[in-house]
């Protein structure tokens, strides 16, 4: 920033001045002029008065910008949808499921005593299906469970039923293998 002053012989001469000479409380937006800061002098390490210095595109994100550099000056940010799901279409795939959390009505089958099924259903009328968790059994271990998800209309989604095998030494399960069809 340039600075008018008159140096020891009375000449009035503009000085320069940088950044870390002037203390925030000392220039004024008049005292600024286009240019006259640049990116090396704006701060970046204080709490509560840092600024963004420059904005780069990641993968699948792309800039518009009015600046001398690309990701200054005033920036429009954009996210390629292309790439991947947004936000808009990722919750119309199955808004039943994105519901699960907040309003549904749990139920619990059993057999002989053990859980044979789960089940997680729209209302507590029981008319569609979010999802559901088939068991079955070796003797009393769970030898499967296989989770099934549902559309909005109830139906099963195909290629989102997650089988689970358990294998087991005696009663401990040592690993479990998952398919996804």
């Amino acid at each position: 920033m340039a600075r008018t002053k008159i140096d020891g012989e009375g000449q009035i001469v503009e000085e320069s001045i940088t950044g870390g000479q002037v203390k925030d409380e000392s220039v004024t937006g008049s005292d600024i002029t286009d240019g006259s800061i640049t990116r090396q002098d704006l701060n970046i390490t204080s709490t509560g008065r840092s600024t963004i210095t420059r904005i780069l595109a990641g993968a699948g994100v792309s800039l518009v910008s009015s600046g001398a550099d690309s990701g200054t000056g005033e920036v429009q940010i954009s996210i390629s949808t292309s790439s991947g799901l947004n936000y808009v279409s990722h919750r119309a795939l199955d808004q039943l499921v994105h519901s699960l959390a907040e309003t549904s009505f749990y139920e619990v089958i059993r057999s002989s005593g053990k859980i044979m099924n789960e089940i997680w259903w729209e209302t507590s009328a029981k008319l569609k299906k979010i999802r559901s968790i088939d068991y079955t059994y070796s003797g009393n271990n769970v030898l499967t469970s296989t989770t099934k998800q549902y559309d909005s209309s109830g139906s099963a989604i195909v290629g989102e039923t997650f089988t689970e095998t358990y294998d087991r030494i005696g009663t401990n399960i040592i690993s479990v293998d998952g398919v996804l069809s």
